[in-house]
């Protein structure tokens, strides 16, 4: 859960300019810590639950809950350094916040999942 904290506070001490192009990727880990985080958990539950590298690989790339994570996991830090190199700087709570939450895609992989359960059910 500090692992964002430690990250800002450890660039802002390297001298990084948080609000310019080159911190882009500080709102990917405050909005995503928990997405990565999940993301590792499902791949080791997998390598339990298959017993194999790669099996595990294969079942991950073909889980929709995995795959949707995994993909939102790559393409959020592009998306914030299209922002930021498009002008969009976070020099306010209210940008920081909207940021973050635009970022935020965790709702992303469960919706997913939802959705091929009610499709598999129909």
């Amino acid at each position: 859960m500090a692992v964002p904290w430690v990250i800002d506070w450890g660039s802002r001490l390297l001298g990084v300019d948080v609000y310019g192009v080159e911190g882009f990727y500080i709102p990917y880990f405050y909005a995503l810590s928990d997405q990565i985080g999940a993301n590792v958990s499902g791949f080791i539950f997998l390598k339990r639950k298959e017993g194999s590298w790669l099996n595990s690989i294969s079942k991950y790339f073909h889980h929709p809950v995995m795959l949707a994570s995994f993909i939102i996991i790559l393409t959020v830090p592009v998306g914030l350094l299209i922002t930021r190199i498009a002008g969009f700087s976070p020099t306010t709570q209210t940008y920081t916040a909207l940021e973050t939450i635009v970022a935020n895609l965790c709702w992303v992989p469960p919706l997913i999942g939802w959705l091929k359960e009610k499709k598999s059910s129909s």
